[in-house]
């Protein structure tokens, strides 16, 4: 028998192996109990003093929203109750005839009509129609507030969704409401009904709630700008405000809890955090009674348990204790020998990568499945002077070779794909020599691996246009815009960004380096002109038709321009709209005065509202009035300024270096921010972008419009603006102009000088030219600006020209200056030949 070690333990020492079952039970239970108890109570302490806070701010915050859902929901409906009136008295039969047959005598009684079922507004309006849903030339009774007035017009003649606008005029919020007077089998609305009400209106619905729970705020948001126009009540803690959208997608109510209500919720929390604490507290001690009964019923039946014999049977108080003394009784003895584990087997891995590392390495053709790129040859001279400031442009046949323009599309086309851009747009205006260098450039974008969707002869804006709609953002157009004809050029639109400065060399860079993509890319051709029309016509409203000459130049915009300004409703007297690449009767540069010789006659023989220039490539525009006069492009800004600014505060506006400085007190005084920047169109583009601006204009005739419009300059777009403005307004575009100051400028001054002579001109007199008291800029050439006027000189970024321009208040004034610029540009250059 073997031996057993024991070991004696000192009188009172019980040992770990001999302790009772039923005290190990009983201490675990303590422990646990007092941990709980211990988790519990931390877990009070934390929620009390740290979560209590902002439990109590989710409770202000869960009421804030509550009432600023109910207060959306009080807008909602009584503006769908406006417009259901609105709509009743659209619908009327009688005045779809009224209006169809020319009834005067019904029509008024309608208007009248409207006018006693709205009695809380302050105006109403009923707008007759032409067979085009254009109002006719009589103004007086469809005169129009302001544009806002005529957008809601224009959405509701076309059948597009017509949301109420707020808009403030005298310092006071008006809103409008419109609906269309349309029969279901016409095309066009008869008719428009608009309702305007102010803010007390406003102010009425939002007075539903008690106004000491807070301060609601009704809040209309464009272009990341928000007005205020409606507020009732006082604000307490704005960081437990809450917003609730409406059903005018520009529209939201904000509701700001007042001191009193958060005070109150808060109170009101208090009471349930400390009835939460009674009841965690009986919680407690019920658990700890609980604990304590099932501490003596489990030592008192552990105790029978351990020390009764199996043949004695025991009444047990707690579950399951007479099953385990059951089953004890019948467990026999068991002796269990150990025993020796077996050996593992090994087994024989097979990696199924050993394959691929026995087969040696891939090569990097193998890994990417990519040809590496075949060397392009490089044209016999790559011209410098050709890479421009913001595109490609040169002698068309001896520096636009096919050669030359088949490694700039081999680059293009590899920075496209850099940026992840798979397909490129090809456009080219009608010039002579654009089909030849269309079809080496599709022939380079190719074999670059790039996909070409060609858009045929279209002018630049509708290359630009298509980067927004069809699936792409990268373009390419064939244009020598207003150059000569034996010129020619390249714009270029990579990832929706126009290439200028650092970007055109890097093309260069690329052809030089031979670093070009490789590939065979997919080619199809696009039509884009109609939806483009299409596109405008749903943005423009022309309220009453004008009569307008449009003069093409011969250059590509004379295959839309007419069609488009028809489909809009004018009457258009073309001029020079054929297509003609030797440009045989002017220049197609709208800024040259001669130029406009021919278009200033036809508006008088035709007596037409206005005449409208457009450059070779369409993205810029000139403007002769009804009486024979032309419009320098920084005073239509100014005009286009007002409308724009007028809908959006504090909107900013970009103009270059050439224009008036009358533009910067203007913008300032319709409440604008106005901005000046360097001259082309691809600073220009780039600075809208970084600003924001929702219109820009440059003195070229370059007019960039971002409200309602993608940013991009376009001339004919421009044009179909300032028509609608003239025809909500006043059409006498004249009238409208003498209401901005005017200075005596000059147009552009061209002196001649050579591609690379230029610069150095420039940078001379920047470092040497001493204009007195006079504030210099040199943000593009070098800008002087004096008490009485200012004068500057740039170097031109198309031609080998200086570009001089020059304003002043008198013709001393102008006279000075121009002497000042003379003398100084002699000391630099004295072979320069003036013309002024």
């Amino acid at each position: 028998m073997a031996n057993k070690k024991t070991r004696n333990n000192k009188p009172g020492e019980t040992s770990k192996s001999n302790a009772k079952p039923e005290n190990k039970l009983r201490s675990t239970l303590s422990n646990s109990a007092i941990l709980s108890l211990l988790i519990v109570g931390i877990m009070f302490v934390y929620i009390a003093l740290v979560e209590r806070p902002a439990i109590n701010n989710a409770t202000v915050q869960a009421q804030a929203q509550s009432l600023a859902d109910s207060q959306a929901s009080l807008i909602d409906q009584a503006l769908s109750q406006l417009q259901l009136r609105l709509s009743n008295i659209a619908i009327s039969p009688e005045l779809l005839t009224g209006l169809d047959v020319q009834d005067s005598q019904m029509v008024n009684r309608y208007r009248q009509e409207l006018a006693r079922a709205f009695p809380e507004a302050i105006d109403t309006k009923l707008i007759a129609l032409g067979p085009l849903g254009i109002a006719s030339r009589d103004k007086k009774n469809w005169a129009l507030r302001n544009n806002i007035e005529l957008d809601l017009l224009r959405y509701a003649s076309n059948g597009r969704p017509v949301e109420p606008e707020a808009y403030k005029i005298d310092g006071k919020w008006l809103f409008s409401l419109a609906t269309p007077i349309k029969a279901l089998n016409k095309a066009y609305a008869s008719g428009a009904l608009l309702v305007t009400l102010d803010e007390s209106y406003l102010l009425t619905l939002l007075g539903q709630l008690d106004s000491s729970l807070g301060q609601s705020q009704l809040i209309q948001q464009f272009q990341n700008k928000q007005h205020i126009i409606a507020s009732r009540g006082d604000a307490g803690d704005a960081s437990l405000a809450a917003t609730a959208d409406t059903s005018i997608s520009h529209w939201q109510i904000n509701f700001t809890p007042s001191k009193e209500m958060i005070a109150q919720s808060r109170n009101t929390a208090s009471m349930v955090w400390i009835m939460l604490a009674v009841a965690i507290t009986a919680l407690i001690l019920s658990a700890l009674s609980a604990h304590s009964t099932l501490k003596k019923a489990l030592a008192w039946n552990l105790e029978k348990l351990t020390t009764t014999k199996k043949s004695t049977t025991v009444g047990y108080t707690l579950p399951g204790f007479e099953e385990v003394a059951q089953r004890l009784k019948e467990v026999p003895t068991i002796t269990v020998k150990s025993k020796e584990p077996e050996p593992e087997m090994l087994v024989d891995l097979v990696d199924p990568l050993m394959d691929i590392i026995n087969s040696g390495p891939l090569t990097l053709d193998e890994l990417t499945n990519d040809k590496p790129a075949e060397n392009v040859v490089l044209p016999n001279q790559l011209p410098d002077s050709i890479f421009r400031a913001y595109d490609i442009r040169g002698l068309a046949e001896s520096e636009l070779t096919d050669q030359t323009v088949f490694a700039i599309a081999m680059a293009i086309g590899s920075e496209a794909l850099d940026n992840g851009q798979q397909s490129i747009i090809v456009a080219a205006d009608g010039r002579h020599s654009s089909p030849r260098i269309r079809k080496a450039m599709i022939a380079g974008l190719q074999a670059s691996g790039t996909d070409v969707i060609d858009i045929g002869a279209q002018p630049t804006p509708l290359m630009y246009f298509a980067t927004h709609q069809l699936n792409t953002q990268s373009g390419v157009m064939i244009t020598g815009s207003h150059n000569p004809a034996e010129y020619n050029g390249i714009k270029i639109v990579i990832g929706g960004k126009a290439l200028s400065g650092d970007a055109i060399q890097s093309l260069k860079e690329r052809i030089l380096n031979n670093d070009f993509a490789n590939g065979s890319g997919d080619y199809q051709t696009q039509l884009i002109d109609q939806a483009y029309i299409d596109f405008i016509i749903n943005d423009v409203a022309i309220a009453q038709p004008l009569k307008i000459v449009i003069d093409a130049g011969n250059g590509i915009t004379g295959a839309i321009a007419p069609r488009l300004f028809e489909e809009l409703g004018c009457e258009v007297i073309p001029l020079y709209c054929e297509v003609d690449g030797d440009f045989p009767n002017h220049h197609p540069d709208p800024t040259v005065e001669a130029n406009l010789k021919d278009l200033k006659r036809a508006v008088s023989d035709n007596a037409a509202d206005l005449g409208i220039a457009f450059d070779g490539d369409g993205d810029r525009l000139g403007v002769v009035t009804a009486s024979g006069k032309s419009v320098p492009a920084d005073r239509l800004l100014m005009l286009l300024a007002q409308d724009v600014v007028s809908r959006n505060p504090g909107a900013d506006v970009i103009f270059d270096v050439k224009c008036s400085r009358n533009l910067n007190t203007l913008i300032s005084n319709y409440g604008g921010r106005p901005i000046m920047w360097k001259s082309g169109h691809s600073f220009m583009k780039e600075k809208m972008v970084e600003t924001g601006a929702l219109l820009g204009g440059e003195f070229s005739g370059h007019i960039f419009f971002k409200e309602r419009w993608f940013g991009f300059d376009d001339g004919m777009y421009a044009a179909a603006r300032l028509v609608e403005i003239l025809s909500t307004t006043d059409p006498d575009l004249d009238l409208q102009l003498e209401a901005f100051p005017d200075s005596i400028g000059s147009p552009e001054l061209k002196i001649e000088s050579t591609e690379s002579q230029k610069f150095i001109v420039i940078e001379q007199l920047i470092n040497t030219a001493n204009f007195g008291e006079g504030k210099r800029s040199t943000l593009d050439g070098l800008r002087v600006d004096f008490p009485d006027g200012w004068g500057l000189v740039r170097a031109s970024n198309t031609t080998p020209m200086l570009v001089l321009r020059f304003e002043a208040d008198t013709e001393q004034a102008m006279e000075h200056i121009q002497n000042l610029f003379k003398e100084q540009l002699s000391l630099v250059d004295d072979s320069l030949c003036f013309n002024f």
